[in-house]
């Protein structure tokens, strides 16, 4: 028989409701002894744990600080330490002091995952911890969304130099017409702390050597990145281009040095849910065509449910169950997706004559799968300005 302990009450009165088992329960001496010991077992635990969660909630957004006491507990409860000696202090976190220069949708999503405080384990395990957000107004209906949902960490500010005096690593999310003026602008205003600042691009078109020429910082303190908006919630998977090692020159400085206040941004984006480093633009560019599937995905799925609409479901029914079910779909993918051979195995269990072969084989004979590739080709010569991306239409 199996005892089945629901949530136990402070109160003897009320222990026979959760001292239930299935099956058959024998009322004798023995047993309620069992039952009463359990009851109070249980009711001391769940005591003590109400008692913690009372104590840890009363700041909800807890953030790094000046406070030793604060920094222990913060460590303490998110990192691992060494089990062998116990009498070691817990290493540090690092602070994140991020800066947005524009605040779009990519921007405000990076944001919001920083923020959430869901996500301070996550951060923790990887070694930081949020300190602020600086952001600059403009879109702003998405800064002013930010500040209101994340009051203890969001600061919006008039300009980009105010942004970026206020923070160590600096996204910058603005238009590709207006990345050299604000690089040339905060440039000459020496707003630029070389030993400190990182700076991170995800404007499409951006090159690293470029922006580390326009803002004068040292080469491993630039990249260039790409994400989805779905890094709000810890899904999706970024990518990260640093700047290639070069051999030094007469004109580098002794600020081309790795200093360790910068931030580990590929373990900050782990943090976030996860990152594919790029170790150059023609790997970064292929990658970020994989990104650009994201509106043929949606386009199939609009497909899908049309079609069952057509075959007389009604359309809200068609809309829930086609994405549940591409939902199921994508995370059984994602399953074990570090295996190069994932996605094969799943199409080899698919049953011989079923339904799911019988499909994708009919998809691959009208030429469904090449279209694909024709299209990513077509993104791929927009991305490297062979091309803008166009297609024929079929005959």
């Amino acid at each position: 028989r199996t005892t089945a302990v629901l949530a136990p009450s402070s109160s003897p009165a009320t222990a026979t409701p959760y001292l239930t088992m299935f099956g058959k329960c024998h009322r004798s001496r023995s047993c309620s002894v069992y039952f009463l010991l359990l009851f109070l077992v249980n009711a001391y635990a769940a005591d003590a744990f109400n008692n913690k969660i009372a104590r840890n909630t009363q700041n909800p957004l807890r953030r790094a600080t000046n406070n030793p006491s604060h920094q222990t507990m913060s460590t303490a409860n998110n990192q691992k330490t060494n089990p062998t000696d116990s009498s070691s202090p817990p290493a540090a976190l690092h602070p994140i002091k991020a800066g947005f220069l524009g605040c779009g949708t990519i921007a405000s999503a990076i944001a919001t995952s920083l923020a959430t405080p869901e996500h301070e384990t996550h951060l923790a395990q990887h070694g930081f911890s949020l300190s602020s957000i600086s952001v600059t107004k403009r879109s702003e209906s998405k800064s002013s969304k930010l500040e209101e949902n994340f009051p203890e960490v969001v600061t919006v500010y008039d300009s980009a130099e105010e942004v970026a005096r206020n923070s160590d690593v600096i996204f910058l999310c603005v238009l590709p017409q207006h990345v050299d003026g604000v690089l040339e602008d905060l440039t000459e205003k020496g707003i630029w702390r070389t030993k400190e600042h990182t700076l991170v691009s995800l404007v499409s078109t951006s090159q690293v050597e470029d922006l580390i020429q326009k803002s004068g910082l040292p080469r491993n303190s630039v990249y260039k990145m790409i994400c989805l908006p779905a890094i709000a919630k810890r899904e999706g998977c970024a990518l990260l281009q640093p700047a290639p090692t070069a051999a030094p020159t007469e004109n580098d400085s002794n600020d081309d040095d790795s200093s360790d206040a910068n931030i580990n941004v590929k373990s900050m984006l782990d943090a976030l849910g996860g990152c594919v480093e790029c170790a150059n633009d023609d790997s970064m560019n292929s990658l970020m065509v994989t990104t650009a599937m994201m509106g043929p995905v949606y386009g199939v799925m609009r497909n899908n449910r049309d079609w069952l609409v057509k075959q007389g479901v009604s359309p809200k029914d068609a809309s829930y169950f086609v994405g549940r079910s591409y939902l199921s779909i994508v995370q059984d993918a994602e399953r074990d997706c570090r295996d190069a051979n994932r996605f094969d195995d799943l199409i080899e269990e698919q049953t011989p004559g079923g339904l799911n072969e019988q499909a994708l084989g009919n998809l691959d004979k009208q030429g469904v799968l090449n279209s694909y590739d024709n299209a990513m080709d077509a993104v791929l010569s927009r991305l490297q300005g062979k091309s803008d991306g166009s297609l024929p239409s079929n005959p």
